[in-house]
């Protein structure tokens, strides 16, 4: 047989785009799975023209999904990040974004039943080992996709799906400030002197740069940042990750924070007030500045912007604790819900709430070469 035959169903979850795929159908052993995952997208290559992906770091991601493997969640999901041009899969890291698709996916393929007028699927994501509730609103036994709700970087508007984060703290390290400090200090070849980094684990792990340390100004576009700069953040990252003890060529993911200030829209030009936006972040992996702003980065940047002492916190414009925190990124502005607390302290975080809204675009059948396997 050339080809192997696997079905498929492709999925939009906020500003991302998944192939979702059965655990059953997938090779367990983890390396026949990299390389079943690089051939289904048609990596590495950077159209991905021989397969699934979308030539995009958003694009070019799979959900491998299955019965849960623990009685506190309904469903498990495994999430992949596929590199468009090396031949790389990494699973250390979560998608917030496709997240949201995962609740949406659990219901429609029969593992959580629908119940009006919203159905909270308890998702365990094993590449972290936490449960994420994902709040999916439903109707006549399905869940609804049409809604009032816009969120910027996506065509339209679409049905409100709320994912809770608060059980995601110290997702890879343990801890939610994985050093046990609001903020370190780093020496970092290139720059003149030590600069000041904050790292927060929610979700996924993230290093907190002031954008003006890094020769930016925080409102920049993808692809206008200087190599020189990736180099910086590259050096950041390796030294992040080694203090938090993360074994990662991914996290911890580097973000650029700078106060609120005018800037305008990555994709339509639009402009966007200073009053709009209650501090401006870009996030990076691989030497890529997200399009958009990615969802667990958005819930670590959202708790640590009230934790007192971080660079985020430093950024951020102060805000009441039941107002959501708008973060300014490339295609727009995405508001964030986050209440922590401190006792004795220690930081707790109580609640982390992001809003995404997500579909089913296909569903069929794959067919993936048999000689890349």
């Amino acid at each position: 047989m050339e080809q192997v035959r696997v079905r498929t169903v492709l999925m939009r979850g906020g500003s991302s785009k998944a192939v979702f795929l059965r655990e059953g159908d997938v090779p367990a052993d983890r390396d026949a799975r990299t390389r079943f995952l690089l051939a289904l997208l048609g990596s590495p290559d950077k159209r991905q023209i021989d397969g699934l992906g979308g030539s995009d770091l958003l694009t070019s991601k799979c959900a491998i999904m299955g019965p849960p493997s623990r009685p506190d969640a309904d469903i498990d999901y495994t999430f992949a990040q596929v590199s468009v041009e090396h031949p790389i899969v990494s699973y250390d890291i979560n998608c917030g974004n496709i997240s949201s698709a995962a609740g949406l996916f659990a219901i429609e393929e029969g593992f959580v039943r629908a119940v009006a007028p919203r159905t909270t699927v308890r998702v365990h994501n094993t590449n972290t080992g936490k449960v994420l509730h994902v709040k999916v609103p439903v109707a006549d036994g399905a869940p609804v996709i049409e809604g009032p709700l816009r969120i910027d970087g996506v065509p339209g508007t679409g049905a409100e799906i709320q994912i809770d984060f608060s059980q995601t703290a110290g997702a890879a390290t343990g801890r939610l400030l994985p050093t046990g400090r609001v903020r370190d200090r780093m020496e970092v070849p290139g720059l003149a002197g030590a600069i000041e980094v904050s790292l927060v684990d929610v979700a996924n792990p993230c290093v907190f740069v002031r954008a003006a340390d890094v020769g930016l100004e925080g409102t920049e576009w993808p692809g206008t940042v200087p190599e020189a700069a990736f180099d910086l953040l590259e050096s950041i990252r390796m030294q992040a990750a080694a203090l938090a003890g993360i074994d990662s060529v991914l996290l911890p993911f580097q973000v650029i924070v700078a106060p609120p200030a005018s800037s305008r829209e990555y994709l339509t030009e639009r402009h966007i007030r200073a009053d709009e936006v209650d501090l401006h972040a870009r996030l990076f992996v691989e030497r890529v500045m997200h399009k958009a702003y990615a969802a667990t980065g958005a819930t670590c940047l959202g708790v640590a912007a009230r934790i007192a002492g971080t660079v985020a916190h430093e950024a951020c414009r102060p805000r009441s604790v039941h107002a959501p925190i708008r973060i300014g990124h490339p295609s727009g502005v995405m508001p964030v819900v986050a209440d922590v607390s401190q006792d004795r302290g220690s930081w707790r975080v109580n609640e982390v709430l992001l809003s995404r809204t997500a579909r089913r675009l296909m569903e069929g059948y794959a067919f993936v070469r048999s000689a890349r396997l």
